[in-house]
């Protein structure tokens, strides 16, 4: 079949695109964080522009609400910096030093441990290799938390890049659906209603996912810093921080999370480090049978299998922040798919007008 010009200019476009991203992948940096900022601010932006038009001002101009959206956003992370951040970056800098001496005093403590419950009868290998996991374990906490502290200061020295956030992010909750048309523009009409349809179902699960995860982390950060607190564990606004942090990472996260605040506990008896171990258990299970059905429901509907894998293929191709985004990129995938894959079930179900 011959194709027309316009056919062509549009597949020339498609193809420029792609080449600059992967050219350029830094490009994906400031719109991806302008999405989320986007996703979050959005229903705010809305909710002001009713209220204000409820009290009589009906010609009030939305942008207008969007830059009231922007100052109360930038009221609450100023009031993170100041009572949070600050003082996490002091504990955390203190919990860096501390981690040498700390997993000294934890090598010393293991004879003792074995002593006390007859570990002593286990293969010399075997000890061995414990307390080879134990080295790693404190090497790769040490390497962790000095790359976070790095990480937070580089991500703040990426200036040109957070410059343009806040006006892509303005642009993108003004003409959000100027953008999804052009998009779709690119494509024949008889396809139109059918990728509205896809685009519309990619907006609703991002969102959830944003909001639901977002909630989900600050919930579990309170939680694990109050539970470390009254257990008396050294750091635990550290500790509940990066239980907050690792509730991004599905499945794997969340043990990660736990293993610093167990070996903490283990410093202080065993005791101790069993009463940690039964409150991670505790949480971990509210979590995953109460709180996560209630915040994301059936919205997020991705096999535990293709989150497993989608973890492992993101953590292998982009480390730690492809780990985090596996979840809704496995779950914009399969909406996809499953589009695609029954095009001709939703061509007969829109009476054939695809």
């Amino acid at each position: 079949m011959k194709k027309s010009a316009e056919f062509w200019l549009r597949v020339v476009i498609v193809a420029f695109f792609v080449a600059i991203i992967i050219c350029a992948p830094i490009v994906l940096f400031p719109f991806g964080i302008s999405l989320i900022i986007a996703i979050l601010l959005s229903p705010l932006a809305h909710h002001i522009q009713k209220l204000i038009c409820r009290s009589g001002l009906k010609k009030w101009p939305y942008d207008l609400s969007i830059i009231l959206s922007f100052l109360i956003f930038i009221g609450v992370l100023c009031f993170i910096a100041i009572h949070i951040f600050v003082p996490f970056i002091n504990e955390l800098r203190e919990f860096i030093k501390s981690l040498p001496a700390t997993f000294l005093a934890l090598q010393q403590a293991i004879p003792a441990f074995e002593a006390k419950y007859d570990l002593n009868l286990l293969p010399p290998e075997i000890q061995k290799f414990i307390i080879g996991i134990i080295q790693d374990i404190g090497e790769y906490t040490i390497k962790i938390a000095q790359f976070s502290v790095s990480a937070i200061f580089s991500f703040a020295g990426t200036l040109i890049e957070l410059i343009v956030v806040p006006f892509i992010t303005f642009y993108m909750m003004k003409r959000g659906q100027y953008f999804t048309r052009m998009f779709i523009g690119f494509f024949p009409e008889k396809y139109h209603a059918h990728l509205q349809q896809i685009c519309k179902e990619l907006h609703f699960v991002l969102r959830a996912y944003v909001h639901g995860q977002l909630l989900l982390c600050a919930l579990m950060a309170v939680v694990v810093f109050i539970g470390m607190w009254i257990m008396d564990i050294p750091y635990p606004l550290v500790i509940g921080l990066l239980a907050g942090v690792v509730e991004l990472v599905p499945i794997i996260g969340p043990v990660v999370g736990a293993i610093p605040p167990i070996l903490l506990g283990l410093l202080q008896g065993t005791g101790v480090m069993m009463q940690v171990i039964i409150f991670y258990v505790i949480v971990q299970q509210i979590d995953s049978h109460f709180v996560m059905p209630k915040l994301m429901g059936s919205i997020i509907d991705v096999h535990p299998l293709a989150i497993i894998a989608g973890v492992l293929i993101g953590g292998s191709l982009f480390g730690i922040i492809g780990m985090i985004i596996s979840v809704p990129v496995v779950a914009v995938i399969q909406i996809i798919l499953r589009h695609m894959w029954f095009y001709e079930k939703y061509k007969k179900i829109n009476g054939g007008s695809l």
